[in-house]
């Protein structure tokens, strides 16, 4: 009877909420008529809600009790409809006026977006949230004027390198300072093999914006900080109203793409033989094999590539009352790579709360776990790989193609175990029935055998309390942490590869960075008579940081049995152990004026005092200050162009910043180590200290204008800007005989100039039925040049993976700039690569200049020639004979976005461009190499006594001169424009009528391919490779990398 009563008591419970229901219509449009599609239609205080479909209509259920919808679109003034006896609504949306009265993120506050004087970007986080990447900073590629990225390759979770105004340093970080809720987090690699960028343990998804910071003005209240620019991020928060539950999915597949054509089996005998006969060699080298009854054809890089699988799932919870709202999130992304074995995994949660107390008081926290599991074979691909012998990426293109990877019986079946692999005694490829060696390893039993892994886990935290002690004036205090850990794994088989000569190795290697901070500011804004409106910030932060990392490697393996570090191996060997730690104390303040929406003046002071330095050079002032005029708010440009053009500010800014990233936390000292000499302990000169060393600087200057046209259907900005980089931390040259550490000491004395003009334009272009399209386009043009290195302006010339030297830092060039010796083709007579050498007077000037060619098949000390007498010459080199080629950094890069509706579909169309830069293509030089390296297919138009006009010199086997391996040479310079599709989405949004029944508030399904299309001239793999990472010295490099990948996704978006 007692569970009949409570059925009966829900069944009525259930009916009453039901009949307390009523259904609501109506359609939304804008002032000329034409439905607005995807117009977002909520009753506040309840979790009903929906969007407009494609005919602007709207249909939803609310309760009896409910009194008001809210009406919002992008673009247009939101509106509220109260809710009468009536169930149909016909909403009129009116254009905002001016959507320059957004609020933009600054540093420690907010302000809006019309009372700018700096030079801000912002990026929605809705924009990038559904792309597929490891993290935030890889997707805001050509989203922002001055702000360039791009993607090294496509290992997983290698961090991009990104610039803000080019490069900032030489030595230190131009990497940007980025802030996560108002705490400064860490950013860099800090994985093995397998790279780990901290920055991907922040879910897109749970990004609410992104305001980067260019200019002084701007970025002045971040100090010493602050010269690479200054990334702000803010997470979603919670609003008023009902629990709204959303969830994001996207799923899909990635694989290679552009992945060099090298010779298949047949070509590579004929070429190989080619070359060795041409080189003097007994008879054929190489021969074709088969197994089976098939001939052996093996494309090494179907084993090292794949189409891989990726998925990634968003769940967020967020609403609240008028004391209390909150935000909560998880996530969970796993993504396989292209590259085999090359994986990322995380996991992700989110909190956040903030909660009214009082009328004044107010209190809140977030908090964020993120955990992320990398693995990578050896690439080859990071920094510092390019010419490791196992780098499967390289291996891809240089293993001969006439061998297979296993070893079968007599039967023709494989053989197991680790007698499987095709390997020999000597630790290389075997050779089937050639010869000569066929490849450096075998990359199957290492894809099969390593092991590589990276492991973070973070927690970032903040907890804060703000009061108001009378209207307007707040105190707000804010304490917030940042604790990452990693642990890199690594194992190497002892069968073969990089463990084969220690009989295997295990390492583990732990890291953990530990951060506080703690904030204190005190504001206060005046608002008299809506005329004058003063706004005012002191604040104090304080910043401790430390940062230490213990392992060892063992070697010798007891027994093949063991494959982890807790296995028996007879050796072992500290690694990766290090302690450091630096306190940062700052005070910094800020005033702003407006009078009558006219004139703006803006003005931020802090002054840094850092552990690094020594004492009577901690502290460092830095400041920023700014202007800006509203000339659309005086009456003569009102009453004559104002109705075409609504709003017209001219702003400009002027300050200095400083730059400590990437400075050791004992700069200053003189240091000391302790070592080993067999088994005595040792105590060696180890640093010398400069007590004078202090911040370098960056003078910046700003001058442009902010326009709106049409009503601001039309919005753009124009800046100019110049930064003078003075005080370059460089290593002075110091005399061998002083005895002092590498020979040279670290001091204050270089400087360089990047100059540069911004250009961005949002505009809706069209708008009629069910149509629209909306643009944002930006181009940057900007030059670099190093005005002054150490006493005497010498050079320095920069390696890559400190084997070649490709690059130059030079007085009056651009940082970085390519350094080769000029080739001019091939010379028709004979096959020979030409290069060119200089003459030089007795005070070391060029006075001329003759041709000479190269003959690997002659002598040694008879290969190189003059062409106009025959004599024999010495090799050209880098420094008697290198020219400058550059520069490396992109003279011009951009991005346009477009988006396209028709009814209930949306298509995006982003694309990034870059170009007026030169990339040195040192894989071109491998894939030419005529040692036993596989060849480009282009190697078929090499010179012969039958095709005299062969772009390829004669092959000869072994030479690895003519075509660049062993010298940096012109031919390998190539121009690196480019225009790429980077994104393509098309969706779907689900009618309203239809989800209504569901009780669901929007549904949209989506398709969209990630680096769709690329259109350049560059023969290389991609002109945004970067082997060299986020290197200042050595960038537009392209060595033995991976290539890009390309992803396809579909996914949806789901809300209740």
């Amino acid at each position: 009877m007692k569970q009949f009563l409570l059925g009966l008591a829900l069944l009525l419970l259930s009916a009453s909420q039901v009949l307390s229901q009523r259904v609501v219509t109506g359609k939304v449009s804008d002032d000329q008529g034409e439905p607005l599609i995807g117009a977002t239609v909520t009753a506040p205080g309840t979790s009903s809600g929906t969007s407009t479909d494609a005919n602007g209509m709207f249909r939803f259920s609310v309760s009896s009790g409910s009194t008001l919808l809210k009406v919002s679109y992008t673009g247009y003034l939101t509106q509220d409809v109260p809710l009468t006896s009536a169930s149909d609504y016909n909403v009129v949306m009116q254009v905002n006026p001016n959507t320059l009265q957004e609020v933009v993120v600054v540093g420690y506050g907010t302000q809006q977006k019309r009372a700018i004087t700096g030079s801000i970007s912002s990026i929605k986080g809705d924009d990038i949230a559904q792309l597929p990447a490891q993290s935030f900073d890889q997707l805001l590629q050509g989203r922002a004027a001055g702000v360039n990225v791009s993607l090294p390759n496509g290992v997983l979770n290698n961090p991009p390198v990104f610039r803000v105004r080019g490069i900032n340093s030489i030595n230190l970080s131009s990497f940007p300072l980025v802030v996560i809720d108002g705490v400064p987090t860490f950013t860099g690699s800090f994985g093995n093999n397998a790279a780990n960028n901290p920055l991907s343990n922040l879910n897109p998804a749970d990004i609410e914006s992104i305001d980067i910071l260019k200019d002084a003005s701007a970025t002045a209240i971040y100090g010493s900080r602050a010269s690479a620019g200054v990334v702000l991020i803010t997470t979603k928060r919670g609003q008023k109203g009902k629990t709204r539950v959303n969830y994001d999915l996207w799923t899909g597949w990635t694989q290679a793409t552009r992945v060099p054509e090298v010779l298949n089996a047949q070509q590579y005998v004929e070429v190989k033989n080619e070359a060795a006969a041409n080189a003097g060699l007994s008879g054929p080298q190489y021969f074709l094999d088969t197994i089976n009854g098939q001939q052996v054809d093996t494309r090494w890089a179907d084993y090292i590539y794949r189409n891989a699988f990726q998925q990634s799932h968003a769940l967020s919870f967020s609403g609240g009352s008028d004391q209390t709202t909150y935000f909560m999130a998880l996530g969970y992304t796993r993504q396989e790579g292209m590259i085999v074995n090359n994986e990322f995994e995380r996991l992700s949660g989110r909190i956040n709360l903030d909660h009214k107390l009082t009328d004044r008081i107010k209190i809140g926290g977030n908090i964020a776990y993120g955990k992320n599991n990398n693995a990578a074979p050896n690439t080859g691909s990071l920094p510092g790989e390019a010419f490791a012998t196992s780098g499967i990426g390289r291996l891809a293109f240089v293993l001969s193609p006439v061998v297979d990877p296993y070893r079968y019986d007599a039967s023709g079946n494989r053989l197991t175990g680790t007698a499987q692999y095709n390997i020999t005694s000597t630790n290389q490829l075997g050779l089937g029935k050639n010869k000569q060696t066929t490849g450096f390893i075998n990359p199957i039993p290492l894809i099969d055998l390593n092991r590589a892994t990276s492991e973070a886990n973070q927690i970032q935290a903040s907890v804060y309390g703000e009061l108001e002690i009378i209207k307007d004036l707040k105190v707000k205090s804010i304490y917030g942490i940042d604790n990452v850990g990693f642990e890199n794994q690594t194992f190497w088989t002892p069968i073969h590869g990089d463990g084969f000569g220690q009989n295997g190795l295990a390492a583990n290697v732990f890291v953990r960075n530990n951060r506080w901070n703690w904030q204190n500011l005190l504001s206060y804004d005046l608002n008299l008579q809506d005329k004058h409106k003063i706004g005012l910030l002191a604040g104090n932060e304080q910043q401790y940081t430390k940062t230490e990392g213990w392992g060892a490697q063992r070697t010798a393996i007891a027994d093949p049995f063991f494959s982890t570090y807790q296995g028996n191996f007879t050796t072992i060997n500290p690694s990766g152990n290090f302690q450091g730690e630096n306190y940062l104390l700052s005070y910094f303040g800020r005033a702003t004026y407006e009078f009558n929406r006219r004139y703006f003046l803006t003005a931020n002071i802090r002054q840094d005092e850092y552990s690094a330095y020594a004492p009577g050079n901690k502290k460092g002032t830095f400041w920023g200050a700014s202007a800006g005029w509203n000339i659309s708010e005086e009456d003569f440009w009102k009453n004559s162009i104002g109705k075409t053009v609504n709003y017209f500010k001219i702003r400009g800014s002027y300050g200095t910043v400083g730059n400590a990233n990437g400075i050791g936390d004992f700069a200053s000292l003189s240091l000391y180590n302790s070592g080993l000499y067999g088994a005595a302990p040792t105590f060696f000169f180890s640093q010398a200290g400069n007590p004078l060393l202090s911040w370098e600087s960056s003078k910046k200057l700003d001058v442009g204008v902010v326009f709106g046209l049409f009503n601001d259907r039309i919005q753009g900005e124009y800046t100019y800007f110049t930064n003078l980089i003075d005080g370059l931390i460089l290593a002075a040259p110091q005399a061998p005989s002083k005895g002092i550490p590498g020979n040279s000491i670290n001091i204050n004395v270089g400087s360089m100039e990047n100059v540069g003009h911004e250009f961005g334009l949002s505009a809706t272009i069209l708008r009629k039925g069910k149509f629209s399209w909306t643009t944002n386009a930006n181009i940057t043009f900007m030059r670099n040049e190093i005005l002054e290195l150490a006493e005497g302006n010498s050079d320095i010339l920069a390696q890559t993976s400190g084997l070649e030297t490709t690059s130059i830092i030079r007085v009056g060039e651009s940082i970085g700039s390519i350094y080769a010796v000029e080739t001019q083709g091939v010379n028709p007579a004979n096959g020979q690569r030409i290069f060119v050498k200089y003459e030089y007077d007795g005070d070391g000037n060029r006075i001329g200049s003759y041709q000479v060619q190269y003959n690997h098949a002659a002598p040694a000390g008879q290969r190189w020639t003059r062409i106009d007498n025959g004599a024999f010459v010495s090799a050209p080199s880098q420094i008697n004979d290198g020219n400058v080629y550059g520069p490396t950094l992109p003279k011009w890069f951009g991005g346009w976005d477009n988006t396209f509706t028709y009814g209930a579909f949306d298509l995006n169309i982003q694309m990034n461009y870059a170009g007026g830069n030169y990339i040195y293509n040192g894989s071109k030089a491998g894939l030419r190499d005529q040692r036993f390296w596989n060849n480009h297919v282009d190697v078929l138009d090499r010179w012969t006594e039958n095709n005299t006009d062969g772009s390829i010199p004669r092959v000869v086997f072994g030479d690895n001169v003519s075509n660049g391996s062993a010298i940096t040479m012109s031919e390998n310079v190539e121009k690196g424009d480019f225009l790429r599709i980077r994104n393509l989405t098309l969706g779907y949004r689900l009618p309203a009528s239809v989800l209504d029944k569901a009780k669901i508030s929007n549904l949209r399904v989506y398709g969209s391919v990630n680096n769709a299309f690329l259109f350049t001239n560059y023969s290389g793999t991609d002109p945004e490779v970067s082997t060299n990472g986020n290197s200042n010295s050595a960038p537009g490099v392209d060595r033995n990398t991976v290539p890009m990948a390309r992803t396809f996704v579909v996914g949806l978006n789901l809300g209740f």
